[in-house]
């Protein structure tokens, strides 16, 4: 150690003085100064890359195409050599890392990927033609849940479980895919993202204040937020501010799909999840009956306006309700309107869950959105399908900061604890249909004559709805 310290510093102080000669004199052009002693430094050398292990091994898939079937333009596909081909890319490099993927799995597999743009009405005619008659026109189908279900139900649907690959991540990580339980079996999946689908109820956070009130969002955190508590601060928050005998501030005000499914998917209930209707079940029951008591015994909530869904849905930002039916796009739209008017929305507004019914077990529930993924029965080697297809989802690698972008949602929100409460209210899907039963069935004929024009009872309104749903889910189903 000793000697080679002696070396370094002979090499050095040859050096300077080599830099103090410089310094002094006309530069002449001189062969650097070299200790013959000095031992000479090891060449630097790049680390070498630790290799990414792949889910699955390559198998040779004869030059087959898988296709699937949509209604609109994917992008990227086989048929794709440019990023540029996609009119609205917006970000090169995850346009570039989708499009090498495409790549990479041609080659892997010897195949290729194509998204057929078969239009609305064509797929949902291929779907139950094609599939029906045991000769499936795409190997993969995505589905709206107005024809996704009657799919599954009626048998031209795969079960997932039963033909993905044994470590599929749809089953495990769930970083690439998310799937959905429904009809007794895993039917359909989509690519996994942030759950930005949640509804929830939104509050004025001045007008709690002002009322003296203890933050929901803390209730919720301790577990205190139920339909009493909820029930109890619409009362509350429902004022005649202006003392002149009429109410001009209501504790709630929202529109009824968004309320009924948070209140009877919160409370363990469902209306159309299966062939059977539900609405005389016990927790759908408690539903009516709690919306009843705001509407009508209470009179907490505002008066239903029949001629104006936007004056219900947008109640809120004008400072007419304290609590609220809410969504993101909602927020984001009435953020948007204040900025362009120059200014903001005037008062705090937050982000609680429903609150729990007396048969809810604790489980925060939203309705299914978006659009889903089904492997039609009949079609060849789908266990093989299902892995090029999981991989080519995989475009990202695993990395779900490039996957998710947040900005959109956070922007909906005023804080970080809104933003948390907004997505756990959109991690826990469930199916209701009872939405998609039009014009066989329509929720109106349980909410017009119980809420607006108080004409029927709970009991009554459901007694005569029940025939009249159950025959939109026969024909549904069929």
């Amino acid at each position: 150690m000793k000697k080679t310290q002696k070396r370094l510093i002979a090499l050095l102080m040859v050096l300077s003085m080599a830099v103090l000669t410089a310094a002094c004199t006309t530069p002449v052009a001189q062969p650097p100064a070299v200790d013959p002693t000095a031992v000479p430094a090891e060449p630097t050398k790049a680390p070498t890359p630790t290799p990414v292990p792949e889910r699955y091994e390559a198998f040779d898939f004869g030059g087959r195409t898988i296709k699937v079937g949509v209604w609109w333009d994917f992008f990227y596909t086989s048929k794709h050599t440019a990023i540029t081909d996609d009119p609205g890319m917006t970000n090169s490099e995850t346009a570039t890392m989708k499009l090498e993927n495409v790549r990479r799995i041609e080659k892997k597999y010897n195949c290729k990927i194509d998204y057929v743009n078969l239009g609305w009405d064509p797929i949902i005619a291929s779907i139950n033609t094609s599939i029906a008659a045991g000769n499936p026109e795409c190997d993969i189908y995505l589905t709206d849940l107005q024809f996704g279900i009657p799919a599954a139900i009626n048998g031209l649907a795969q079960d997932l479980k039963a033909i993905a690959p044994k470590n599929s991540d749809m089953f495990n990580e769930k970083i690439i895919f998310q799937p959905m339980e429904a009809l007794g079996g895993t039917y359909f999946v989509k690519e996994q993202g942030l759950p930005q689908d949640g509804i929830f109820l939104g509050y004025n956070g001045t007008m709690v204040n002002e009322l003296g009130l203890e933050d929901p969002q803390a209730l919720f955190n301790k577990g205190q937020w139920t339909w009493d508590k909820f029930a109890e601060y619409c009362k509350a928050g429902t004022r005649d501010t202006d003392n002149d005998g009429t109410t001009d501030i209501y504790g709630f005000g929202g529109v009824f799909p968004y309320l009924i499914n948070g209140l009877v998917m919160n409370n363990g209930g469902g209306i159309a999840v299966s062939k059977t209707e539900g609405l005389s079940s016990k927790p759908v029951v408690e539903a009516f009956e709690f919306i009843n008591r705001l509407y009508n015994v209470d009179n907490s909530a505002r008066p239903w306006n029949a001629d104006d869904w936007n004056d219900n849905l947008l109640a809120w930002s004008d400072g007419k309700v304290m609590f609220y039916t809410g969504v993101a796009w909602v927020n984001s739209q009435e953020i948007t309107a204040a900025a362009n008017e120059g200014g903001a929305i005037p008062f705090d507004f937050h982000v609680i869950p429903y609150p729990q019914g007396p048969s809810g077990d604790g489980t925060i529930y939203t309705p299914v959105a978006g659009n889903w993924y089904i492997v039609p029965s009949g079609v060849k080697e789908p266990t093989k399908v299902l892995q090029i297809f999981e991989e080519y989802m995989n475009w990202h690698g695993g990395k779900t900061d490039l996957r998710d972008d947040s900005s959109w949602f956070e922007s909906c929100f005023l804080t970080e604890a809104d933003v948390e409460m907004a997505f756990k209210c959109g991690q826990n899907m469930k199916v209701d249909l009872w939405d998609s039963m039009k014009p066989t069935f329509d929720m109106g004929s349980i909410w017009w004559p119980v809420v607006v024009e108080k004409t029927s009872t709970v009991s009554q309104a459901i007694e005569a709805a029940k025939p009249t749903l159950q025959d939109a889910l026969n024909t549904f189903f069929k």
